[in-house]
């Protein structure tokens, strides 16, 4: 199957999963994410904002502050390409649809946070291959971001069990997460 093929598959599975099972499968993943040694050592957390078909995202940001992290996101520049990061003290009054619909910081309280200072990335995939290789929305954002992280810093995709197979079509561009975490 093509990148293309596959994309279309997993956002109609996605898509189709229902919003409960979304739900107790995104809290145990969170769960997960909590108890990882990278996550308690980490002082600054990026953590991606969930479209509403992803593994979700929102509440975990929120105990992310409540226990005292940097959480930091991803926004879109369609200018250039890339993603930057913005620091996030509260989701509720800062967040606001951005580019492709995903959730960011609106520019007037947009805080610039460089990539170096995170300690802790998790990154969204539609699907991964149990070598961390992800695929995205075909946009290239996360890919030209990721090629940007220090290799010292942990990257870890959050994925639903079926979004894991065993091998992904990949090219010279794309770039693997160190570990995924499912439910």
């Amino acid at each position: 199957m093509t990148k293309g093929q596959l994309r279309t598959t997993f956002l109609r599975r996605l898509k189709q999963q229902k919003e409960d099972e979304r739900r107790r499968r995104s809290e145990a993943i969170r769960r997960k994410v909590f108890r990882l040694p990278a996550f308690r050592r980490a002082k600054t957390v990026c953590c991606y904002v969930a479209l509403p078909y992803e593994v979700q995202t929102w509440r975990m940001i929120e105990e992310m502050l409540l226990k005292g992290k940097r959480v930091v996101v991803p926004v879109t520049h369609a200018r250039t390409t890339r993603l930057q990061l913005a620091e996030v003290r509260s989701p509720a009054a800062e967040l606001a649809p951005g580019r492709f619909g995903v959730w960011e910081p609106s520019p007037p309280v947009r805080r610039p946070v460089p990539v170096r200072d995170v300690d802790l990335l998790l990154v969204p995939g539609i699907a991964f291959d149990r070598c961390g290789h992800r695929l995205g929305h075909g946009h290239g954002y996360f890919d030209r971001f990721l090629a940007r992280v220090p290799k010292t810093t942990p990257t870890v995709g959050l994925a639903f069990r079926f979004q894991v197979l065993d091998h992904l079509p990949t090219t010279a561009h794309d770039r693997a997460v160190q570990a995924i975490l499912t439910a």
